[in-house]
């Protein structure tokens, strides 16, 4: 294990972090070798201008792949080379890092009147087979701005959330790249966005938090979006946790978990779908993705199962699960988790 880089960018806390896929052609290249020493300079002059050359027919590739992304031509190669890290910070810095050169590759600063960044996301998503085109950066004043990566300027600045008390807490984008979610922090609204043409698609309210009598809206902790896009899921600071059919709108699970979920995963595949849930008491519940209108004795054989048990006593102190990140490849039960004691975990639930 090596570590690539490291710099101190931020005055303060980081707030939130996204990583971008990059075209294939984007990735180094390995350079032939030849059997024993060159024979003359003018080979050498040869050999480096050659690989000038190829440099530069490299650049021109991720240049024309980016202008390609743009426009509605159906999805390129699949692309899993990390291109970009995408930072925000409590300073009302941006920061952005080119992860092929392993060099910082700009800086942004938000308006007075935006505050601070507070979750982000690239489009497409790193798990769609198209690199990302754009960014999008939630904000405490309740807008998103959609940056375009090619030159990070501002595409969009998207209004719809109350920026009162801590505005966007949340985004999830299509693996498409073409629609994203957002959920708010004090609001209860998760908004569906057209990014295409950059406004608002549609709104869901959710019911007052549990127990506040209605003086109270939900905060929404996370957003995720099924592999196939065909799903979606949500979950709120009451520890209610929500997947629906994207098509129907039909409730595929809705539970209500004893402690709030802090992020949410699709995993699985063809044989079965299902969530993994990080939460607050030290709990990793997995749950079936079905339908409601199943048996209820069948349904409720299958609904659940707690990979890890809650914590014992009322604080689950160091082993809270605040991170939940499925991984892409392999069984499709993959996850990588941290707690609030800093551990990093690796855990496979087919195995």
């Amino acid at each position: 294990l090596k570590m690539s880089f490291a710099m101190g960018v931020h005055e303060g806390s980081v707030r939130c972090l996204s990583i971008s896929s990059a075209p294939a052609s984007s990735a180094p290249q390995p350079s032939g070798t030849a059997g024993g020493k060159s024979k003359s300079s003018s080979e050498d002059n040869n050999k480096g201008a050659a690989k000038k050359k190829r440099k530069k027919k490299r650049k021109q590739q991720h240049d024309d792949a980016e202008d390609d992304s743009d426009s509605d031509d159906g999805p390129a190669a699949p692309s899993q080379i990390p291109g970009a890290l995408l930072s925000g910070g409590y300073d009302e810095s941006i920061h952005i890092f080119n992860l092929i050169r392993h060099v910082q590759a700009g800086e942004l600063r938000s308006a007075a009147d935006l505050g601070t960044p507070t979750c982000s996301s690239f489009a497409p998503p790193p798990t769609s087979p198209s690199p990302a085109t754009h960014a999008l950066v939630g904000m405490s004043s309740g807008k998103i701005v959609l940056y375009k990566k090619r030159d990070w300027s501002v595409q969009h600045v998207l209004s719809g959330h109350d920026g009162e008390h801590g505005g966007v807490n949340c985004l999830a984008v299509h693996p498409t790249g073409k629609m994203a979610m957002s959920g708010g922090r004090s609001d209860g609204k998760i908004i569906l966005w057209d990014l295409m043409r950059g406004r608002l698609a549609f709104v869901h309210k959710l019911p007052p938090a549990p127990g506040s009598r209605g003086r109270r809206k939900a905060t929404l902790t996370d957003l995720a979006w099924s592999g196939d896009g065909q799903r979606y899921a949500f979950a709120t600071d009451g520890g209610k946790i929500t997947a629906r059919d994207v098509n129907t709108g039909e409730d595929l699970l809705d539970v209500m978990l004893p402690s709030r979920a802090n992020q949410i995963s699709f995993i699985g595949g063809p044989e079965g779908l299902f969530l993994a849930a990080a939460c607050d008491d030290g709990s990793l519940p997995v749950l079936a993705v079905g339908s409601l209108s199943d048996e209820k004795e069948e349904a409720e054989a299958r609904r659940a199962v707690m990979a890890i048990e809650p914590v014992d006593g009322p604080v689950a102190g160091d082993a809270r699960f605040k991170c939940l990140k499925s991984v892409q490849g392999g069984s499709g039960f993959l996850v990588v988790t941290a707690n609030s004691g800093g551990g990093v975990s690796l855990i496979d639930f087919e195995g």
